[in-house]
This record gives C-alpha cells, sequence and structure tokens, in this order.
C-alpha cells in the first residue's frame, strides 16, 4: 500500500495539518494536533474530513477556538494539491504514508502510546508486518562479544516464533538482532532516527523490503537526518509496537537505550527484561531479568517472556497505560 492508498479522507486532512509535506512550517505539532483533534470530536464536524472546505469563520464558530487557528487550519487544508504532488513522488521512491486516523496505524501503537502516538508515519515494506506482535530488541551501538551473540541468539528465537524483531536500526544491537532475525527466516520492522528516503536506497534494504521481509518507519519527515532529538523521540515507538522488550547493553543513566528503557518501565509501555550478567542497574530499576545461562533452553521465546513477565501493581501515576486486556494477555501469577 502506498500514497493515498493508504490514507482515508480523515487521514488525509490530519496529514495536511500535521506534516511538513508542501512546505508547511506552520504544521500542528503532536501537542497541538491532540488539543485540535478533541475540538473536532466535540465539535458537529466530529471527524478530521469534514474539516475540509470549510471557511475560517464557519471553523472558528463551530469548533470554538480562535479564528488565527481557524485561519491556519483552512490555510494547511487548502494545500492538497501540493501534497497529493509530493505523495506521488514519495510513492514513486517506494514510500508510503498514514496518519493516526487510518485504520491502517498499527493499532498497539495507538492503544499503549494514546496521546503520544505519532499523528502521522512515513514507512515503506509491507505494511501488514505492523500488525504481527513483536518484541523489541535494543541496546548500545558498541557492544562486546558476549552482547552480539545474544542478540543475534535473541532475534534467530524471534524468527522461529514467528514474531518480528522491533528496533532501531541502528549500527550495533540493533542492526544484529535485526538482521540475525531475517537470516534466520524471519521480518523485522524499524522506527529510523535517520533518513528513511536514504536508507531504503540501500540495494540490500531495497531487496528486503520487496521480499515483504523489512518494513521501516519514522514520524519524521523521510528526508530528515539524524539527530539526537529524533533518536530519543523514536525509541517510545519502539516499546510502543512491541508485546515485550529485551535490553542486551545499556550503560546505567547514560545514552538513548537507558532513557528509552527507563522511560518505558515509567510507563508500563509493555514489560522489559535484560540481560544478565549485565545491566544491573536497569534490572534494579524494575526490568525482569533475562539470563544469558537460560536463553539456550528456551525453545518458545514469546512464551517464556509472558511466563516471565513481572505483574506490577496498578499506579495510575506511574503506569498511565496498563489495563486489563494488556494484564490479561500477559497472564496473571501468584
Amino acid at each position: 500500500m502506498s500514497g493515498f492508498s493508504v490514507l482515508t479522507e480523515d487521514g488525509r486532512a490530519v496529514l495536511l495539518l500535521c506534516s511538513t509535506l508542501g512546505g508547511a512550517e506552520e504544521a500542528f505539532t503532536l501537542t497541538e494536533w491532540n488539543q485540535l483533534a478533541k475540538q473536532i470530536a466535540a465539535s458537529p464536524y466530529q471527524r478530521p474530513a469534514a474539516l475540509l472546505g470549510q471557511a475560517a469563520h464557519a471553523l472558528a464558530k463551530t469548533l470554538g477556538c480562535e479564528l488565527a487557528t481557524a485561519e491556519r487550519v483552512a490555510r494547511l487544508l487548502e494545500r492538497g494539491g501540493r501534497v497529493a504532488l509530493e505523495l506521488e513522488a514519495l510513492r514513486a521512491r517506494g514510500l508510503w504514508v498514514m496518519t493516526r486516523a487510518d485504520p491502517s496505524y498499527p493499532s498497539r501503537l495507538r492503544q499503549t502510546l494514546r496521546h503520544q502516538a505519532p499523528s502521522v508515519l512515513f514507512g515503506a515494506g509491507d505494511i501488514a508486518l505492523l500488525a504481527r506482535p513483536g518484541i523489541a530488541v535494543v541496546g548500545s551501538r558498541n557492544i562486546d562479544e558476549a552482547g552480539t551473540l545474544f542478540a543475534q541468539a535473541i532475534g534467530g528465537k524471534c524468527a522461529a516464533a514467528g514474531w518480528p524483531v522491533v528496533s532501531g536500526g541502528a549500527r550495533g544491537t540493533d542492526s544484529i538482532a535485526m538482521n540475525a532475525c531475517v537470516e534466520a527466516g524471519g521480518c523485522a520492522v524499524g522506527f529510523l532516527a535517520d533518513s528513511l528516503e536514504r536508507t531504503i536506497r540501500q540495494p540490500e534494504i531495497r531487496q528486503l523490503l520487496l521480499d515483504e521481509r523489512v518494513v521501516l518507519l519514522t514520524p519524521f519527515a523521510p528526508t530528515a537526518g539524524f539527530s539526537v532529538g529524533t533518536a530519543m523521540a523514536r525509541n517510545k515507538l519502539i516499546y510502543g509496537l512491541a508485546e515485550f522488550a529485551v535490553v542486551v547493553c545499556s550503560e546505567y543513566q547514560k545514552g538513548g537505550t537507558w532513557a528509552g528503557a527507563a522511560e518505558a518501565l515509567r510507563a508500563g509501555w509493555c514489560p522489559v527484561f535484560a540481560r544478565e550478567p549485565g545491566n544491573r542497574e536497569l534490572l534494579k530499576a524494575g526490568a525482569a531479568s533475562l539470563p544469558e545461562s537460560a536463553l539456550a533452553t528456551i525453545e518458545d521465546l514469546p512464551s517464556w517472556l509472558r511466563q516471565h513477565a513481572p505483574i506490577r501493581e496498578q499506579q495510575p501515576e506511574l503506569l498511565p497505560n496498563i489495563t486489563a486486556e494488556k494484564k490479561s494477555r500477559y497472564g496473571s501469577r501468584q
């Protein structure tokens, strides 16, 4: 699926309002869109698509917003022609786009992250892979031999179980686990912090995309290059899409791996496991242990993770996204 074929009419409206495609520097940020979405849902419009073709004064009156905001909405929605041309160009390069208003948007990402789920996602590859349960495998770029073997083993066991590895596609742990899963006949999902367009031009990546073995995504413009900010922002997407997460290696209170795992533990996005030995401080912070010595004996990794996932008390201030449905998914242990 690609281009407008992925987008519903509601999705097209969200894209026009929230994407910088077509040179829209005044596009709504995620925080701004969340507020506007509430106003739309509470108004007679109810759906984003109903805003298309409306004059600013009508928008201000019906949404109950300031005229300046309504004028901004009207200007963004008038970009349909320019954005359609850019979408066609993206499609020609093998890229697609989806929004939080589209049925194709990963339901787990929407349900887990809620208001933090990106309003727009750009991607390449088989969208259907996003509906499959996956295991996040994350860790440092600089990884030792023991960590490399562990990441490779995790990737292989994900493939054996038919579960994609979900990671960030970066050098080191991410790439090692994703490659191991694919080489073992599995699939991988990568949330990139670097240019999506440049990445998919690599011949080996291009072939995996064509073979529907890999799907790559970004909440940023497809041409946006790497930055520390993009790397930190995409971490929550990895945990948000995954059923479980395995941290191969991290440095205490340093780097994106630690920050992402700590945030996931606080938010309760998914059960977080940490390789042992190593990751002592992460285990103290609440991660469950996945011993190196036990890995070789695990035949069904998802079942093992489900059985050993920690059951935590409901704490609204720390775990706002945990629901009864999620708890039943991981099972209840006394």
